[in-house]
């Protein structure tokens, strides 16, 4: 099977209409989600969110024409020359192309678990994109399959965070809960068994590497700005830090993530001799 490839040529057609602007913020609702750059659309082909359109450059689709060819009938594939598509967006688009996805409902956090789950992350108001997106990023490369956020924290599936993460927020299963659950989802996860390890650079909480290292562990993160409020971390099971020179207050909470990953799963994970792509690809 072959994608149809339908030619765009004029900026006004009405059926690239959910490209148009796509800063524009009102035209990210809707039940959608914007996937864009080549590597993010390949990972959203295989993810287990359906794909509603894409818009290609012609380079795009001649890299692309193996994974377009996957796609279910019916799924508009368009293409343009990149002045139509950079004037469309309304940005320059030097990745080539973008896809649009179809959110799907959240589930509960029981119901997200696999067997052998044994780490998980919760993020707490963590908003920035790039913040939310490289955790997931992180989630990704040491094996993490759960994340849970808090009814503020932000969107892993608006635009730059689905960039910063590589398109591995698309795979990385996670779920919202909402204000009547939080924090006292965190009081269930330990009647499950899970040892919630809030993270804090107070020295009065314990090194990260004193953790436990034979249980189910969920990391607890706080905001860029206020950390976690004193409701989740008294909620959660233990606080841990992870050691810092002196004079230094914190370290950014994507940062913190891949160390307090990386800490946990060292010694879990296999060496990968697999051939990457280029990370700027």
């Amino acid at each position: 099977m072959s994608a149809d490839i339908i030619v765009i040529d004029d900026i006004s057609d009405p059926r690239v209409d959910d490209f148009r602007n796509i800063k524009d913020v009102e035209r990210r609702r809707g039940g959608t989600f914007i996937a864009e750059s080549e590597m993010v659309i390949r990972r959203l082909f295989t993810s287990r969110f359906a794909v509603r359109s894409v818009l290609l450059t012609p380079s795009r689709v001649r890299r692309l024409q193996d994974e377009l060819a996957t796609l279910p009938d019916g799924v508009p594939v368009f293409m343009a020359e990149p002045h139509i598509v950079d004037e469309l967006v309304g940005y320059p688009l030097h990745r080539g192309g973008m896809a649009l996805g179809e959110r799907i409902a959240h589930v509960s956090w029981q119901s997200m678990l696999t067997p052998g789950d044994h780490t998980m992350v919760i993020l707490e108001n963590v908003v920035d994109p790039d913040n939310v997106g490289a955790v997931f990023r992180h989630c990704a490369a040491f094996g993490v399959t759960s994340v849970v956020l808090s009814p503020h924290a932000g969107d892993p599936l608006y635009r730059k965070s689905v960039r910063a993460s590589m398109g591995w927020s698309l795979h990385v299963p996670w779920t919202r809960v909402s204000d009547n659950e939080w924090p006292a989802v965190l009081i269930d996860m330990r009647a499950d068994g899970w040892n919630v390890v809030a993270l804090t650079p107070d020295a009065l909480a314990l090194p990260l590497s004193s953790s436990p290292g034979d249980t189910r562990t969920a990391l607890l993160l706080g905001s860029e700005h206020e950390g976690l409020t004193t409701t989740a971390m008294d909620a959660a099971t233990s606080r841990r830090r992870i050691a810092m020179a002196p004079g230094v207050d914190s370290l950014n909470v994507a940062t913190t993530a891949a160390i307090a990953l990386y800490e946990l799963t060292r010694n879990a994970l296999p060496v990968s001799t697999e051939t990457r792509e280029p990370l700027g690809a």
